[in-house]
């Protein structure tokens, strides 16, 4: 069977969550603020194996503060607060909704810093979503909270750096648990710039309830979300180590119960 290649969202929880895990940790009182913004439009599913065409015309866009403390050498604090703004539009339907996802907290302490460094950490995605039942665009998140633990590894030599992460997703209110792990390969193609390499996938582990009972959900947000993604992100520093900006494009493949089309990732961040 021929594979399609096509870009989708990604994310840890099913919303757009650009950074991802690393070993390496702030300092104690340093600081790492950014504001990114992911669009997403879409008229074709691909839900429970099959793809669903002409499904009427959504529009998905997030803005999101992610901000990253050291409290201490070893020791980060995460924090992720996304608002969305959705819509959707068919003949004769025309209906919007706007609020806070789901808001997220993480700790990551490091355990090795030699050659290869070794952290751990957990993150915590509050339902902290906005939910309409009488909309088709219902709810401004996924309707579950989710806790991750996970493991990253990695280490760095000359311009190059490279790291993998793998970390377990439990979920509440019926949703199924899934399987996350990523590998980023990362080189300084110019003083103040990377060119980074990702693969990052996503495979349900448990199959539960919500996939068949929770009416609030639309395309972005489904339980039992799958991809396997290839993708290019770019960096670059206009004030090193202060002021700077990312991109990012995914190509997926084995995506199910996800939307099918192209998203767009930029963000602005500042180094305190």
């Amino acid at each position: 069977m021929k594979k399609v290649i096509m870009l989708s969202i990604v994310g840890l929880f099913g919303f757009q969550l650009t950074n991802a895990q690393s070993p390496w940790t702030r300092e104690k009182g340093k600081a790492y603020v950014q504001l990114g913004l992911t669009s997403l439009s879409y008229n074709t599913v691909q839900f429970d194996g099959n793809k669903l065409e002409n499904q009427g015309d959504y529009s998905d866009i997030t803005v999101q503060a992610y901000a990253e403390y050291g409290i201490t050498d070893k020791l980060e604090a995460q924090l992720v607060l996304p608002y969305k703004i959705a819509s959707y539009k068919n003949i004769g339907i025309s209906q919007n909704i706007a609020g806070i996802g789901n808001a997220t907290f993480g700790l990551k302490y490091k355990l090795s810093d030699k050659n290869w460094k070794i952290s751990s950490g957990i993150i915590y995605a509050a339902n902290s979503i906005k939910k309409d039942a009488e909309l088709v665009v219902s709810t401004t998140g996924i309707n579950a909270s989710t806790i991750l633990p996970y493991v990253s590894i990695g280490s760095s030599h000359n311009k190059w750096y490279y790291f993998g992460n793998l970390g377990y997703g439990y979920m509440d209110n019926d949703y199924s648990d899934y399987l996350k792990a990523t590998i980023e390969v990362g080189y300084n193609v110019i003083p103040k710039g990377h060119v980074m390499l990702v693969l990052d996938t996503r495979n349900p582990v448990t199959k539960e309830d919500a996939y068949e009972k929770d009416n609030f959900q639309w395309a972005s947000h489904l339980d039992r979300q799958a991809y396997n993604v290839f993708g290019v992100k770019a960096n670059y520093e206009f004030i090193e180590n202060k002021l700077g900006a990312n991109f990012s494009a995914f190509g997926a493949f084995g995506i199910d119960n996800a939307p099918l089309a192209p998203t767009i990732n930029i963000g602005i961040y500042t180094k305190l």
